[in-house]
């Protein structure tokens, strides 16, 4: 049982297949991720039977399946433009996650009291992503001009062109949480010294793009006098909820962030240690103890086998047990699942935390760290509660 993790705080945990580490960052594939590529497999296939003229009868379900694959390893370079940005400015990259959307790249939470750099550097950060998608498409469209028409590699260079191309135009459009939206957040911030002020224009003009969404692809088959296609009205319709709800989400934390900028943090900071997945009660108990006037207080975080938050200890459970008991159970045994987290440096301020909790608006603890050791936990409800009080 340690009271430090080895780990570095990272943003959040995220569950999918870890593929590798990139920038010192893991990429996860979430589980989400498999949805989309089956979704994208039916759907692409009758394309790839018409445009071989129907000679393509099983292979035609390998060639979209790899058409999703490569759409979404050119999400990844999107989201490592995003990573290798950040690490220019001096941020630390968490995670690479593919997700059914598309994909996130998640930083560490990071105090910067020069508000005109920190606008500047998410700036920078939300606008290169759409670039390398145009400019994949770029490089796509003139390795056209060297495939033979109706090849494999033709159909599937068609397809990614025109991918690319929507990805990044429609992420250029200015309305979180679209990447033009947090670039015009960021903008407007800079220029107006109110972070604030960026993020309620930029997502109401995030809602907006979701209503014109539903609006044009109902309207503009009908003014063609066409019927509505079935298919892209459910698609489009998912794609305009995630965006209002999404950018709803990101009022919401700018609203609270206007509230609390001089809100002391230790009002709602829980002492906590971390303890090994394989720690015997009475250590963890011994160790959580001897925290001062606290010790009693102290909430124990269970670390699974790799080291991750996993659960947070029961205290009333484990107080009545015998010292037999406490000597030989193990902590995990006594713990329930903790749920979404963020970890965060102990010197955050309020404003700072709801920034770093704008893309996760379902964590439901803040793990709070001094360097890479665990100190305190704050429950985000209690932290709301608070925040609305104000």
């Amino acid at each position: 049982m340690s009271s430090q993790s080895k780990r570095k705080p990272f943003i959040g945990s995220s569950t999918g297949l870890t593929l590798g580490r990139v920038l010192g960052a893991p990429v996860i594939l979430s589980w989400s991720w498999f949805i989309a590529a089956a979704v994208i497999t039916i759907l692409f296939t009758p394309f790839v039977r018409t445009m071989s003229g129907g000679d393509l009868r099983m292979s035609a379900w390998v060639i979209a399946f790899c058409y999703a694959v490569l759409l979404f390893f050119s999400v990844f370079l999107h989201e490592l433009a995003h990573g290798v940005a950040g690490r220019l400015y001096g941020q630390r990259v968490a995670a690479f996650e593919l997700n059914i959307w598309g994909g996130f790249t998640k930083f560490e939470p990071k105090v910067e009291e020069d508000q005109r750099k920190s606008a500047t550097t998410n700036f920078v950060v939300s606008i290169v992503g759409p670039i390398v998608n145009i400019v994949l498409a770029l490089v796509g469209w003139l390795l056209l001009r060297i495939v033979p028409d109706g090849s494999v590699a033709w159909l599937l260079l068609v397809a990614l062109v025109f991918a690319n191309l929507a990805l990044g135009v429609m992420n250029l459009f200015p309305g979180i949480p679209l990447d033009g939206g947090w670039a015009l957040q960021a903008l407007i911030w800079r220029a107006t010294n109110s972070q604030y002020k960026g993020t309620i224009v930029a997502s109401w003009i995030g809602r907006g793009i979701a209503v014109a969404l539903i609006v044009v692809s109902v309207v503009v088959p009908m003014a063609a006098g066409q019927r509505p296609d079935y298919v892209t009205i459910i698609s489009t319709t998912a794609i305009a909820l995630m965006l209002w709800f999404s950018a709803g989400d990101a009022a919401t934390h700018a609203k609270r962030a206007r509230k609390m900028e001089n809100y002391d943090l230790d009002q709602v900071i829980q002492p906590a240690i971390a303890a090994t997945w394989d720690s015997e009660v009475a250590h963890a108990l011994a160790v959580a103890n001897s925290m001062g006037a606290a010790g009693d207080q102290t909430l124990i975080i269970v670390l699974n086998e790799r080291g991750l938050p996993y659960g947070i200890v029961d205290r009333h459970a484990v107080a009545g047990l015998n010292e037999e008991v406490a000597q030989t159970s193990l902590i995990h045994e006594f713990a329930r699942p903790l749920g979404g987290w963020v970890g965060v440096p102990h010197e955050i301020t309020a404003p700072h935390l709801l920034e770093s909790l704008t893309h996760r608006p379902k964590a439901e603890f803040c793990l709070v760290m001094e360097g890479s050791t665990l100190t305190g936990l704050i429950d985000l409800q209690e932290f709301f509660d608070e925040l609305m009080a104000v």
